[in-house]
């Protein structure tokens, strides 16, 4: 998601990555959002971390997709390279390790009430 700030004209004057409470969600197709990237004096910077943010935002959708197909046996995990089962594998256990973490800390949270 892309989010920026707006001066009290109503003009764009920051987009960040993030959302906050001075923060508004914007289309990453608004033509004001394209124009400010495109005149920002940093627009190199900008347009770079908005590439790498949405690079890894398709990175989580291909490994959504992978494991939909392989789901419905439409292919089977065996039938991607080695490397790319091993990327995937390792990726779920982080993901896991970081779900068993948050679920620890939300039970604490409970615990301690």
């Amino acid at each position: 998601m892309i989010y920026v700030e707006r001066n009290t004209a109503g003009q764009i004057i920051n987009v960040e990555l993030t959302s906050d409470i001075h923060r508004e969600k914007i289309s990453i197709d608004d033509s004001e959002l394209i124009e400010f990237i495109k005149n920002a004096p940093n627009s190199e910077e900008l347009t770079n971390t908005i590439l790498h943010r949405l690079d890894l935002d398709m990175v989580r959708v291909i490994e959504d997709l992978f494991d939909i197909m392989i789901e419905r046996d439409l292919i089977r995990f065996t039938d991607l390279p080695l490397p790319v089962q091993e990327k995937l594998m390792f990726k779920r256990k982080i993901r896991n390790l970081a779900n068993e973490k948050t679920m620890l800390q939300e039970e604490e949270e409970i615990l301690n009430l």
